[in-house]
């Protein structure tokens, strides 16, 4: 599962995601961070038995979490699917279809947000 994980001020400088770390049997992938002293956001994919209990304990900690369904998101109206951003793709969640169109996988998307930079028509946005 993707979520982004909201840190409040009070949270920033608690060792909360080490201790899900050790306490429960999880895979913790960070895909993206921005966090300052005044809190901040934090993309991750958690998996793993006790990703469930892993989940509990982040909330009661005082972290919000905003599961993803969408990492990127395409406007079809918006799009041409001229492919300026698969060549960008670090991970090569998007591609080019055999009828031509441009297709994001988001299982494999990290939300790094170069694709949105490559589109001359801004049809792609990274889900907040």
């Amino acid at each position: 599962m993707k979520a982004w994980l909201n840190f409040s001020p009070n949270i920033v400088n608690k060792a909360v995601i080490s201790d899900l770390i050790k306490n429960y049997d999880v895979t913790f992938n960070i895909l993206k961070a921005n966090i300052t002293p005044k809190g901040g956001k934090m993309l991750i994919e958690l998996s793993g038995t006790q990703r469930d209990e892993g989940i509990a304990f982040l909330e009661k900690s005082g972290i919000h979490l905003d599961p993803v369904i969408n990492v990127v998101k395409k406007d079809d109206d918006k799009c041409v699917d001229c492919g300026e951003c698969v060549s960008l793709c670090p991970v090569k969640a998007i591609s080019i279809e055999e009828d031509w169109t441009v297709e994001v996988d988001d299982k494999q998307c990290i939300g790094c947000g170069f694709c949105t930079k490559s589109c001359p028509m801004k049809a792609i946005n990274v889900a907040e």
